[in-house]
């Protein structure tokens, strides 16, 4: 019961830490004039998700900061919705029951992954009906995006050391920020409602066990190995790193503890 009530605390604790961080989001691309009004925004999301339909752009400079900021933020709220998860009764697996005469659905990229990379809704709209996934508030990712090694397989050198930032670019021309502005819409909409996100991660768990009980290679975890997205590497200076930095790595402490708790239970 007291592992449970500091659990609570430290996710409390995180979740306002988030928060705070979504307000300075906000402020940084432009959908809100202070962090006080994007806090106190009760439709911070559909803000974002409508801007996000129309010709909006940010500056090169904008965006990179924006990025730098909203990954670390997207992991570490993964990973507090891992722990919440992980409280969650897991069903037994089971055969799915579906009637042999009715078509499969058709379905977009996998739900986990939700609108942000193209998906909106785990079921697409049938053609002819006038709607598309694009017209929905699009669905947080609950996984990490996976590695990828092209550079492993160039034969180019990679280098392993911290080599300082990247060379200046112009940072005034205008970029679409069409994508930028969906992943903070999905982001404002898992932390306006964490408890739905968990329930999303239990129910894919539960669909991944049944597919591992009929026999398939299914993963388990939402989390990708190594160190979690949005991190510094290893060898960056202390002078890099952040507030965002610190949560991340707290809440992926966390969830690595809660994941363990779950494939034991």
């Amino acid at each position: 019961m007291e592992r449970q009530d500091r659990q609570g605390s430290e996710t409390q604790r995180h979740h306002t830490t988030l928060m705070r961080l979504l307000a300075f989001i906000f402020v940084y691309a432009g959908l809100a004039d202070d962090t006080r009004s994007a806090a106190s925004d009760t439709g911070r999301a559909g803000r974002a998700f409508d801007a996000s339909r129309e010709a909006w752009t940010l500056s090169r400079r904008a965006c990179r900061r924006l990025l730098l900021l909203l990954r670390p933020v997207e992991a570490a709220t993964r990973r507090l919705i891992v722990v919440l998860a992980s409280g969650l009764p897991i069903q037994e697996p089971r055969a799915p029951e579906r009637p042999a005469t009715l078509p499969a659905p058709t379905r977009s990229p996998s739900p986990l992954w939700g609108g942000v990379r193209g998906g909106g809704s785990s079921i697409a709209a049938s053609p002819g009906d006038g709607k598309t996934s694009d017209a929905r508030l699009p669905l947080f990712a609950l996984a990490d995006r996976p590695k990828r090694y092209e550079w492993f397989f160039s034969g180019k050198p990679h280098g392993a050391g911290w080599k300082g930032p990247s060379p200046a670019l112009p940072g005034d021309d205008e970029l679409p920020a069409t994508g930028i502005l969906r992943r903070i819409a999905a982001l404002a909409r898992a932390l306006d409602d964490l408890p739905a996100q968990a329930d999303r991660l239990a129910r894919w768990r539960s669909r991944r066990m049944r597919a591992r009980a009929a026999g398939k290679a299914r993963a388990l975890s939402p989390l990708r190995p190594g160190i979690p997205p949005g991190s510094l590497p290893r060898r960056a200076p202390k002078r890099e790193r952040r507030e965002e930095h610190d949560l991340l790595s707290e809440t992926h402490a966390l969830a690595r503890d809660a994941l363990a708790r779950f494939d034991t239970s």
